[in-house]
Formats: structure tokens, C-alpha cells, sequence
């Protein structure tokens, strides 16, 4: 019975590791030219997690990540956490199906999600303090999906318990 548990503990574990280090990363303050092409570091890791272990890392945790970012961003509190928990329902809603989709095809779904995070963010933005759209805005939903191929990898690996590594 313990070492039913102990996988779950670990898992728990590399969840907490993995959400502080993007919320570290996403507290970095990056050369303004390249500010707007850094991808959302968090938003990356809620949908692995949300697609790997839907059963642990729900809509509602994301929303908990995401007003834990919005509490550290200072920006208006419930922005992350709406949006965070608008992708995790929508990554947890077909995560046994998109687990099987090509590593391509997921980076189209990140790709999208990241956008749809950006232009909901972007929404309340303008609607609390008249924000303009802009190109650039964008940008950082595509790097997003670029660079999930190697978010995901990098993951997989982490997210590995000892016992299956020596298989």
C-alpha cells in the first residue's frame, strides 16, 4: 500500500517543483526587445500537467496558479487565474485523446490555447484600463508552440519516477 503512494507523492511533488520554476522564470525581467517573444512560462506547465495528470493538476489548481501569478504580477487580481483555469478546463476536457496526438499537432493546441490565454488577458486589459492591441502581443502565443516540443521532453523527463527511468 506505500509504495502505491509513493509515485502520487512524487508526482505531487514534481507538480509544486515545476509550477515554482515557471513562476520564477516568468518573474525574470527579459531585455525589452525580447520581452514580448518570452512564451508564458506557466501557461505551459498548467497544460502538461493538465494533459498528463488531469486527475491531479485541475481547472480548479490552475485557477489557484493563476491567481498565485496574479497576486506576484500585481496586475488585476482573477486575470491569470480566469484564463489559466478557461485553458485547463479545455486541455483537461480532452486530455485522454490529445495525450495520442502527434508532438506536432500539440504544438498547434498550445499554440492556439497560449493565443486564447493572450487575447483573454488582453480583453480584461482593455476593458479595465483601455489597452491597445497590438502585433506583438501575439508573438509570444506562437513561440509558445514552438518551443513545446521541448517543454514537453524536458517534463516528461522530470516528471518520471525513478522506478520507471530503470525500466
Amino acid at each position: 500500500m506505500a509504495n502505491d503512494q509513493v509515485p502520487v507523492k512524487r508526482s505531487e511533488l514534481a507538480i509544486m517543483v515545476t509550477v515554482l520554476v515557471s513562476v520564477l522564470l516568468s518573474m525574470l525581467n527579459y531585455h525589452p526587445p525580447l520581452q514580448a517573444m518570452i512564451p508564458n512560462w506557466v501557461l505551459l506547465v498548467v497544460i502538461y500537467w493538465c494533459l498528463v495528470a488531469p486527475d491531479q493538476f485541475s481547472m480548479f489548481t490552475a485557477w489557484g496558479v493563476g491567481l498565485f501569478l496574479d497576486i506576484l504580477d500585481l496586475t488585476i487580481l482573477g486575470q491569470h487565474a480566469l484564463s489559466f483555469a478557461f485553458a485547463a478546463l479545455i486541455v483537461c476536457s480532452f486530455s485522454p485523446r490529445a495525450q495520442h496526438y502527434s508532438l506536432w499537432l500539440q504544438c498547434l493546441l498550445v499554440m492556439a490555447l497560449s493565443i486564447l490565454v493572450i487575447g483573454i488577458e488582453l480583453w480584461i486589459n482593455r476593458l479595465a484600463f483601455g489597452y491597445e492591441f497590438s502585433a506583438l502581443n501575439w508573438q509570444s502565443g506562437v513561440v509558445a508552440g514552438l518551443t513545446w516540443p521541448v517543454i514537453r521532453v524536458i517534463l516528461d523527463r522530470l516528471s518520471r519516477s525513478p522506478d520507471s527511468r530503470s525500466e
